[in-house]
């Protein structure tokens, strides 16, 4: 349980001096740029977030802290923790009552963030963000989505509505003179050939289709395409039902099932938690079905170390049998920053004076190419290439917040035709987003039972059917089982609340 009284990781060394606002600053920012007061003691402050599966923030030496200190008069305790980790990392930190200044809340809507919010764990944020206008800016919808019970205890993390695209080796589909699939009927028949036609010409049967992982969390566009709605599916009456349960879902189920008896997915899927990505970049799986479009840059570039002819291309989500296809559409965020209700005001302003200022031109400069001269190479036409040093210090997981932006979701760091690849891409699938009917609201029932009936029991059904485990119609038994567990309250608490919205 969340302590009574919360504490914070650093205490503040001596009062701050808040700083002149640099709110519509346009100037790139250089070495030497700085705004702090550096007749007052720098503001001790502690932030935590997750990295990439693969990356850790070079603490020593590493010329954007120390910009960032010097610019706003902060001393930064950096608390980077990688993704796989983060989760239990997050929830284990805030329930020892020890929350740092700010830190990332890596999922929302998230049962385990409402408990925390009903016991008063983290600060009301309301007020500060008037404070800050270029926060503002951020389309209405993406704050809207974030509210809680009215009020916003989170500051976004703003990214395109949709960010996922299908990823497929075209250079296999030419190999095997197989057209890009457009059903999932399609789909299914170039996974097995993926798997059983050899693809990459090595004579070894080491290949496979789809890429997955034991919560099949990549695999929404397949669900989406057979009709599972986007978390909750409305029904002809008006009325919601899990996606989890629809019968779409046990469609979902019985396709994959198939595809793992033919091999066309990995065998290993149960067990290879985050590494569905490793599996593409080493040469192995041909089809990840949704793919974070930023991580393209890395994607093709692990792969053309191992296969230089390979070529990957975004395609169409597969048009389901009722003709459905698309992505499930996001809120707006990859979830945000939270603040523990026991900050000092002071606190809470100089990190909104800070987010501010990365949500501003200068700001998003910064999060895209470092400090000029130091992260990057100016080139004659304007343009800026950013460097190993950018790399190495990580900005790109540094930085808190920046603008609303379809294309920050490209890699500045890329190559031009790595980025026109992304930039297509968003372009491509940013009408092709299946909404949420609501976006921020977590039943009561579902703070309880979330990880009991819609994590472990889902997660332990969907694998053993999927791969035979069980017979496929246990997918009734686990219905009985999920409306039994707390599934059925868990329903009528969603419709009372999507009904008291004005929603019929």
């Amino acid at each position: 349980m969340v302590k009574n009284r919360l504490r914070t990781v650093n205490t503040l060394a001596a009062t701050a001096v808040l700083i002149a606002s640099l709110i519509g600053c346009s100037s790139a920012p250089t070495a030497n740029s700085s705004s702090g007061d550096s007749k007052a003691a720098p503001m001790d402050l502690s932030v935590m977030f997750y990295t990439s599966a693969n990356i850790q923030i070079t603490h020593d030496d590493n010329e954007a802290i120390k910009f960032l200190e010097k610019k706003f008069n902060v001393k930064l305790t950096i608390m980077d923790t990688p993704i796989n980790d983060y989760t239990t990392k997050q929830n284990t930190i805030v329930a020892s009552g020890s929350i740092p200044d700010v830190m990332v809340w890596n999922a929302f809507p998230d049962a385990a963030l409402s408990g925390y919010l009903k016991q008063g764990a983290f600060m009301q944020l309301d007020k500060y963000i008037d404070k800050a206008p270029n926060l503002k800016k951020y389309p209405q919808m993406i704050w809207d989505n974030v509210k809680v019970d009215g009020h916003f205890y989170m500051i976004p993390r703003v990214r395109p509505i949709v960010r996922t695209g299908v990823l497929i080796r075209k250079d296999w589909l030419d190999k095997l003179n197989l057209p890009i699939p457009k059903t999932t009927d399609d789909l299914a028949k170039v996974a097995i050939a993926f798997t059983k036609n050899d693809p990459d010409g090595d004579g070894i049967a080491d290949t496979y289709g789809i890429a997955t992982d034991p919560k099949l969390s990549n695999l929404n566009p397949l669900f989406a395409a057979f009709g599972t709605g986007n978390g909750w599916l409305k029904q002809t009456d008006g009325t919601l039902v899990n996606s989890f349960i629809t019968p779409g879902m046990n469609q979902s189920l019985q396709f994959l099932r198939d595809l793992y008896a033919q091999g066309a997915l990995s065998k290993d899927f149960p067990v290879q938690q985050g590494n569905t990505r490793k599996e593409l970049q080493s040469g192995k799986a041909g089809i990840i079905l949704e793919s974070y479009i930023i991580d393209y840059a890395q994607d093709i570039a692990a792969l053309k170390k191992v296969d230089p002819k390979a070529e990957l291309i975004y395609i169409d989500p597969p048009v389901g049998p009722t003709g459905i296809s698309g992505y499930y559409a996001g809120s707006g965020n990859a979830a945000g920053w939270v603040m523990p209700a026991t900050a000092k005001p002071e606190k809470v302003d100089k990190i909104l004076e800070i987010m501010n200022w990365e949500a501003s031109e200068e700001g998003y400069h910064f999060n895209k190419y470092g400090i000029d001269g130091i992260h990057n190479t100016k080139n004659a036409d304007g343009t800026f290439t950013t460097n190993e040093k950018y790399i190495k210090d990580d900005l790109k997981e540094l930085i808190m917040v920046s603008p609303y932006d379809i294309y920050s979701y490209s890699d500045t760091g890329a190559p031009l035709d790595v980025q026109k690849v992304q930039r297509d891409a968003l372009d491509k699938v940013k009408d092709k987003g299946i909404a949420a009917p609501f976006a921020s609201y977590i039943s009561p029932t579902q703070i309880q039972k979330n990880e009991e009936i819609n994590n472990k029991l889902r997660y332990d059904y969907f694998t053993r059917i999927i791969t035979g485990q069980l017979p496929a119609t246990a997918f009734d038994e686990f219905v009985a089982k999920w409306k039994s567990g707390g599934g059925e309250q868990i329903t009528k608490e969603t419709n009372d609340f999507y009904k008291s919205q004005g929603s019929k």
